[in-house]
């Protein structure tokens, strides 16, 4: 796992105060791309690229955009370190999903998570599979993903928990089998990503050994390849060939992507303060050529070292772009390229072994046909003020060192990060990609107003993330606004991803929700049974994104409910709470429309532990006397699950 030192500078940038270069950006359906040019890099302070947006007069969005719906969920919320593997196959209406899963309770960051492995999920066109309550693999394994895109056979491809090898589990009709692979276990291989294209089978991974170099690069790459689906091996976790330690001092972390379609294969290497390297082959990997697609200026820069970005020897620190690691990139029949990735800017003074980002993010796209870099989407563009007060507001946890502000900033550092791209087969054929961004103040409060936020004060003003898709369907010369389609205020939506190649009209995309911002394992994330790290397929019409997305307006529009939660409304009834702050009882008062057989009380702490409970049967009007004078001072969580729906509230005890 990567560990970094993060310095944040600033709190809320303006969009007109910080503009470096201003585009006229003025829109009416959909935008085109920006040319990102390489001298970008060398600019000293904030960038702002767009100042203008069109807003039509539209009806509100709907309460949902597609249809949600909650496959599975987890207790172990880290998906990735750096680029998501490809985690959904798509043949038309039929989806697989898997992803990875724990079913440990009442965990933390020091969590066994003994039973960590793949959870999976079946669409058959009709109806989705039960959710899954154990992995589907009989050891437990880590980060892995789908080789290929689903049909007859599926293959999902992890390593070893213990680190001695990959492990493949296979899906032949409905039954899995479960085997270690025959690559090498030399160098103990962990977090491979994989693609497939008939029986032509590629693997690109890291050694568990950080310190283990190839091709002069510290936890180099280490590729494999195989014509027979995994059987035997042509190339066994070989270095991978062409990537060099001149752009890349380190490697690892699922810095990394891949993917094939006939003879073509092709695979993207980057991290921070690496070169964007891809290398592509047209004969199944026989012979590769390389391109650099985003250039760090400073070869073989190590970031934990006491150098500076300083890149012409002036002695003054030059703020640098940089990819986040968190690329992807996939591939047509003809053999052409499209990745897309995120930029970031940083610096490093020298004086320590951390380095500093600003708020700047991009989302960069490029192709092989082209071949240049554009931007797509910009964080601190003006179609991104959702509230209309010419700021992008950002909470605390972007904010001042880890140790004492709570750090909700994943891995990948950018606010507009984790991209998934897909290409539609047919004519024309269409771009999709999907990827994580901040909202501009939807942030954790303390208040009555947002129930389903628990409201531990010290963890007051973390930003949440929605799952954002952008789309081309001309050649990519023309895009989508991005389209938020999660659109849930006060919960948090991250690591999309789609199957590499999209049949039909509609579009899969799962990704990872949760009412807190962040991971448990890495930061202040709280453990909360009853929302836990829930893992949301989201299916639409294509041309629904290329609609929706011709308006400015699509960022924005969230609704306030998070998904999968059946609310208490007024029209089922009335439940007054009281009094609230209390020192001793709490007087629940419900009068219901209908009867309701059951009815649940809870009461849990700001962790997520319950602890109060019980149950009444029959209910339509009662009053019901909590005593909860033995509880400790501060802020709980009442719900009350009902026949009709959960009511909750936040309540005191002073």
């Amino acid at each position: 796992m990567k560990k970094l030192l993060f310095l944040c500078i600033g709190a809320s940038l303006s969009y007109t105060g910080y503009s470096q270069n201003n585009v006229n950006q003025t829109r009416v359906a959909g935008h085109s791309a920006d040319k990102l040019a390489q001298d970008i890099q060398y600019q000293g302070s904030g960038t702002t690229l767009s100042t203008k947006k069109t807003r039509k007069t539209t009806a509100a969005f709907p309460a949902t955009f597609g249809k949600k719906e909650v496959v599975g969920n987890t207790s172990y919320d880290l998906q990735t370190n750096g680029s998501t593997q490809r985690r959904v196959q798509q043949s038309g209406n039929t989806i697989s999903c898997g992803w990875t899963y724990s079913a440990e309770a009442n965990v933390s960051s020091t969590s066994a998570f003994a039973d960590r492995g793949t959870g999976y999920a079946h669409y058959n066109g009709t109806s989705w599979s039960p959710n899954p309550t154990a992995r589907l693999e009989p050891i437990r394994v880590g980060f892995g993903g789908f080789a290929g895109n689903g049909g007859a056979t599926e293959r999902y491809i992890s390593h070893d928990g213990a680190g001695n090898s990959l492990y493949m589990s296979t899906k032949t009709g409905g039954s899995w089998t479960n085997a270690a692979m025959t690559t090498s276990i030399t160098n103990q291989a962990i977090w491979p990503h994989a693609a497939a294209s008939g029986n032509w089978l590629y693997v690109i991974a890291s050694p568990a050994d950080s310190n283990l170099h190839t091709n002069g690069i510290r936890s180099g790459y280490f590729f494999s390849r195989s014509n027979d689906n995994g059987a035997t091996w042509i190339d066994n976790m070989i270095p991978m060939p062409l990537v060099d330690s001149v752009g890349h001092y380190r490697g690892g972390g699922n810095s990394y992507s891949i993917s094939a379609n006939g003879s073509h294969v092709a695979v993207l290497f980057g991290d921070m303060a690496t070169d964007l390297t891809l290398i592509s082959s047209n004969d199944n990997g026989a012979t590769w050529t390389k391109k650099i697609i985003w250039d760090w200026p400073l070869n073989h820069f190590d970031f934990s070292s006491a150098a500076p970005t300083d890149t012409n020897n002036d002695a003054i620190v030059d703020t640098l772009f940089t990819n986040d690691g968190s690329q992807t990139m996939t591939m047509n029949a003809a053999g052409d390229v499209h990745v897309a990735f995120p930029l970031v800017r940083v610096y490093k003074t020298g004086a320590n072994t951390g380095y500093n980002f600003f708020y700047t993010s991009y989302l960069a796209y490029w192709n092989s046909v082209k071949d240049t870099v554009f931007q797509l989407d910009n964080i601190f563009s003006i179609y991104r003020d959702c509230d209309g007060d010419q700021q992008f507001g950002l909470g605390a946890n972007y904010v001042g060192a880890a140790a004492t502000d709570p750090d909700a900033i994943y891995n990948t550092i950018g606010l507009i990060t984790m991209p998934s791209i897909t290409l539609t087969s047919g004519a024309p054929e269409k771009i999709l990609i999907a990827y994580t961004a901040v909202m501009d103040n939807d942030t954790t409060v303390d208040d009555f107003n947002h129930p389903f936020w628990l409201g531990a004060s010290q963890l007051e003003g973390q930003n949440y993330r929605d799952v954002f898709v952008i789309g081309s369907q001309d050649g990519a010369n023309t895009w989508t606004y991005p389209v938020n389609i999660s659109r849930t205020a006060h919960f948090e939506e991250v690591y999309p991803s789609m199957a590499e190649n999209v049949g039909g009209n509609t579009l899969a995309v799962l990704y990872q929700g949760d009412i807190e911002p962040g991971t448990i394992l890495q930061n202040s994330d709280l453990y909360d049974p009853s929302f836990q790290n829930l893992m949301i397929c989201q299916s639409m019409l294509i041309d629904s994104i290329f609609i929706v997305g011709a308006d400015s307006t699509a960022p924005c529009g969230q609704v306030e409910l998070p998904l999968a939660v059946n609310n208490f409304t007024a029209q089922a009834g009335i439940i007054n709470v009281y009094p609230n702050p209390t020192t001793d009882v709490l007087n629940i008062n419900m009068d219901l429309v209908a009867t309701s057989k059951v009815v649940v009380y809870e009461i849990a702490d700001i962790t997520g532990k319950v602890v109060y409970s019980s149950t009444a049967n029959n209910v339509k009007s009662e009053l019901n006397k909590i005593n909860i004078a033995g509880l400790a001072t501060g802020p709980y969580v009442l719900k009350i699950t009902t026949d009709s729906g959960i009511y909750t509230e936040k309540v005191i005890k002073q």
